[in-house]
């Protein structure tokens, strides 16, 4: 089997989207042939000879990039089995009409709670829509097929936790006023205020947009003026494919995001048996309510951090056991990849 995979970005270093690297390694070892073209340029070295990438250029004009886009398609929908386009409906919307032309089955994937124009239209054009979870695709459709989601839980695993007497807290993500992180930075200072010394909150991301920076340099003054450097720290980006590391020495991963969909860094923090909590709807009947908070909600948060804290070592563990084993049977990038490859059979 032979297929064209479309996707935003393949880099093995992006802190967003190092993910896609694993995605197209594990689709190659299940074909003959994948053949990707990538929408920003990226480090893709070190893939296997029967995966042949093709970069756009990160800042060209836009009308020139959708030109030589199509031209990419063209130029190897005749070679391919079928296409496989990641998250982005754009790509679908501009390769399905040619792809139909070969007769070539296209399949896509998307995750988002959001529904609009694009994403109707990609629904209309694909001949299979894959996603995650019915909460990450809330359109009606006899297209859908729920696969779980794709984690490499070779890379995210558990591993040896530095003991330094402090309750590890981790969160990753955008930093977005949608991540809710003042409500975490609020809880830590209840806590603190309680007599809780024994913590550390490591936030690892970036901001992206003007509005983010502005909310992002309004966090660390908050951080400051309840004075609490030594419990909350900032780490910036980190490359994807180091994330596992801060993962496997934290205690607790928390999640405030309001996507709606499956959020793969909670995922990932289950796969390296970290303790999470999250305000997801999308996770209450993956984790259960015990793991779920409300968002905007420092105290109920800073209640179930206590919670937590105070389980024996012998509950911590199992419920982290359970939690690994979640990802492990139900959103593995091995079963993913084959329910991927499947479509085109």
């Amino acid at each position: 089997m032979k297929l064209l995979m479309i996707t935003r970005k393949v880099d093995k270093g992006e802190h967003l989207a190092g993910f896609i690297y694993n995605w197209v390694k594990k689709i190659g070892e299940q074909v003959e042939e994948l053949r990707v073209i990538s929408w920003q340029e990226g480090d893709s070295s070190g893939l296997p000879e029967n995966i042949k990438i093709n970069h756009l250029k990160t800042n060209q004009n836009k009308l020139v990039k959708i030109f030589k886009f199509k031209m990419l398609v063209k130029k190897n929908i005749k070679q391919v089995d079928g296409v496989f386009c990641h998250q982005m409906p754009i790509y679908t919307i501009l390769a399905a009409p040619i792809a139909k032309l070969y007769k070539k089955k296209v399949v896509s994937w998307y995750m988002h709670r959001q529904i609009d124009s694009k994403m109707k239209l990609m629904e209309k054009l694909a001949d299979v829509v894959l996603s995650a979870s019915k909460e990450s695709f809330r359109l009606a459709s006899k297209k859908l097929v729920i696969t779980g989601h794709g984690i490499d839980v070779e890379l995210f695993k558990p591993g040896t936790k530095q003991v330094d007497g402090k309750f590890k807290i981790l969160s990753v993500g955008r930093i977005s006023p949608t991540k809710d992180y003042e409500s975490m930075i609020k809880a830590v200072d209840i806590l603190v205020d309680s007599g809780v010394k024994n913590i550390k909150l490591t936030i690892i991301g970036d901001a992206g947009l003007a509005i983010q920076k502005g909310y992002f340099e309004n966090l660390k003054l908050m951080v400051q003026n309840m004075k609490l450097q030594e419990q909350v720290e900032f780490l910036g980006p980190i490359p994807q494919i180091q994330i596992p590391k801060y993962l496997q020495n934290s205690d607790l991963f928390i999640n405030m995001s309001g996507t709606g969909s499956v959020d793969k860094t909670v995922l990932e923090a289950m796969a390296c048996e970290c303790l999470v909590l999250t305000s997801n709807e999308a996770f209450k009947d993956i984790v259960g309510s015990n793991f779920m908070v409300g968002k905007d909600n420092p105290k109920d948060l800073a209640e179930k951090i206590k919670q937590l804290m105070n389980l024996s070592k012998e509950e911590k563990q199992q419920i982290r056991s359970k939690l690994r084993n979640e990802v492990v049977q139900n959103h593995n990038l091995d079963n993913l990849v084959k329910r991927i490859t499947e479509q085109f059979k």
